[in-house]
């Protein structure tokens, strides 16, 4: 495509998470939906079936499929196979492009449809499915779920990947084809012009108090145990004032039952969170299992230096002891080290780094990002399906080499 031109498609994303559900996935694909629609385009959001739907003013239009509530997490639906009604509507109504934000039965549906019409299908890694297992006790199928998704991705014209990192993973793994979608981040929602001396007095912090953070969906996978045993020892030693913990999830209550000196928000809109982020002064990321991480970059751009292992939007952001930290992945020790001498900066040197971190995001343009992941799609719409690849099923994969 030439420099300048611009096309509007009429595009299918297809998804198990949107908003109102809250969680960084979510977010994402409203920012891609509302942009791609400010570029010209059609966008029709496929997602699971709910109670609740869009605004009447989103741009993008919004079709319901079959869905079941994830067990042990109503709060989430998941989509079930619908290959004929994928057909069906898109033999009435074909799309330039689809994009796949999830591998679930309803993506492998639209990815078997869309490989029957000749449909260009590209895809988002999105979620770490085969890094959630052990959490969940389940990490004997990690060689079944990783074939799969590899399996998946590599049926589409191009898998768009948030990070330089997970990029590399992927590559190591067999993916093919792999583009960088970014992420952008919202810099007037989110500033250090929002912090507030009453919010820090209703949390029972003075001005010189140190206040603890971490935003995070409260579940087994965001390693949100070892955040709260941080708050609880900091505080215990008189190093910090105040640990809170924004989110909600299926590990909210145990966990605020078991550190009840730990302050529990549940979910919080957009504008309230802006002002908890600006008010708190670190902010503690043990999540092992990201492809990016929203949060990083929300809170860098609050002016919050964080603290967080070395991947994803960490590695993408941080600099370490220059805007946050950063811990070899799983070190939990470090995270521990860090911490303290993050809590002993002088009053200067915090102020330093909480200027750093703001400046430190002044690339993440969600314009720009959407710019180019439409020009992306724009160039995908016009290449013809290929099928000359092996056309294993995802069970005869898994028996082939990575």
């Amino acid at each position: 495509m030439k420099d300048g031109i611009r096309k509007a498609l009429r595009i299918c994303l297809l998804t198990e998470t949107f908003p109102p559900e809250v969680n960084g996935v979510s977010f994402t694909l409203a920012h891609l939906a509302r942009g791609l629609c400010e570029q010209g385009s059609q966008v029709e959001v496929l997602r699971p079936a709910r109670e609740s739907t869009g605004k009447d003013d989103d741009p993008w239009s919004e079709v319901d499929l079959p869905a079941r509530p994830i067990p042990n997490y109503p709060q989430l639906r998941f989509g079930l196979p619908c290959y004929k009604l994928l057909r069906t509507k898109w033999e009435a109504q074909r799309p330039d492009v689809i994009y796949l934000a999830t591998e679930g039965p309803a993506g492998f549906s639209a990815l078997r449809v869309a490989n029957k019409m000749g449909i260009p299908v590209v895809s988002g890694f999105h979620t770490n499915f085969d890094l959630y297992l052990r959490h969940y006790k389940i990490s004997f199928l990690k060689p079944i779920v990783d074939s799969y998704l590899r399996w998946f991705h590599n049926r589409t014209l191009a898998t768009f990947a948030p990070t330089d990192w997970i990029i590399e993973e992927l590559e190591k793994k067999g993916y093919e084809n792999i583009r960088m979608l970014s992420r952008g981040v919202d810099r007037a929602l989110f500033t250090p012009q929002r912090r507030s001396d009453f919010l820090r007095k209703q949390w029972g912090a003075g001005e010189l108090d140190r206040v603890l953070l971490c935003v995070s969906r409260v579940a087994a996978e965001k390693n949100l145990e070892l955040a709260c045993k941080l708050f609880e020892q900091m505080i215990e030693q008189g190093k910090a004032k105040v640990g809170i913990i924004v989110g909600d999830g299926p590990e909210k209550e145990k966990l605020s039952r078991k550190f009840p000196s730990i302050i529990f928000t549940g979910c919080l809109d957009k504008l309230v969170l802006s002002k908890h982020y600006a008010s708190a002064d670190l902010f503690v990321f043990p999540s092992t299992t990201e492809t990016f991480g929203n949060v990083v970059t929300e809170a860098l751009t609050s002016g919050l230096p964080v603290l967080a292992y070395d991947y994803a939007a960490p590695s993408e952001y941080i600099e370490h002891a220059k805007n946050g930290f950063l811990s070899t992945l799983g070190d939990e020790r470090s995270l521990y080290q860090n911490l303290n001498e993050a809590l002993g900066l002088s009053g200067i040197n915090q102020a330093i780094m909480s200027r750093n971190a703001r400046e430190s995001t002044k690339s993440a343009d969600w314009k720009k990002i959407v710019a180019k992941f439409h020009r992306d799609l724009v160039e995908t719409s016009m290449e013809t399906p290929s099928f000359s690849r092996p056309q294993n099923s995802p069970t005869e994969y898994v028996k082939a080499p990575a």
